[in-house]
């Protein structure tokens, strides 16, 4: 009868182990916005709206090819653009190295290049939302005298 008692004991004793170390596990916390952005994975341009409206037809194809990689890095944020196969202009370089900053404060993301410019725009370019695998882009442009937000959204 002991014996029954001591392995009750040790198969609860053991199942207490088991559940404890589950609950132990150390989970990876969350990434910052700036870290999501500067993963080190080149986004690419996947839609281009304004009011509702997809624009992406009246981007150039050889702008739609182009990817940007975002690199966070404690020391300074930097980033490579690359024209992807299709050059607007042969004579231009394939890739351009870049820097970049991100304010979690004020979701703005200011890069010290024109690689990713909207015609006409007026103003800096806002994190709308970021994911592990999208990037949502706001800024405005002047059309006639008029301020229009456009959305550019960028995909993994």
């Amino acid at each position: 009868m002991k014996f029954l008692l001591k392995l009750k004991f040790l198969v609860v004793f053991a199942l207490l182990l088991t559940l404890m170390s589950c609950g132990n596990e150390d989970s990876e916390p969350s990434k910052s916005d700036a870290e999501l952005i500067g993963s080190g994975v080149a986004w690419k341009l996947s839609t281009l709206t304004a009011n509702g409206s997809n624009l992406i037809s009246l981007i150039d194809d050889c702008l739609l090819d182009n990817s940007f990689t975002f690199y966070y890095k404690a020391g300074g944020n930097t980033g490579l653009a690359d024209e992807g196969p299709t050059k607007c202009n042969p004579s231009v370089s394939q890739t351009e190295e870049f820097t970049w900053t991100y304010s979690e404060a004020t979701s703005i993301l200011t890069l010290e290049s024109d690689i990713i410019e909207v015609p006409g725009s007026d103003g800096a370019l806002k994190v709308v939302s970021v994911s592990g695998s999208e990037l949502v882009l706001s800024q405005n442009i002047k059309i006639v005298g008029m301020s229009q937000a456009v959305l550019l959204t960028l995909i993994h």
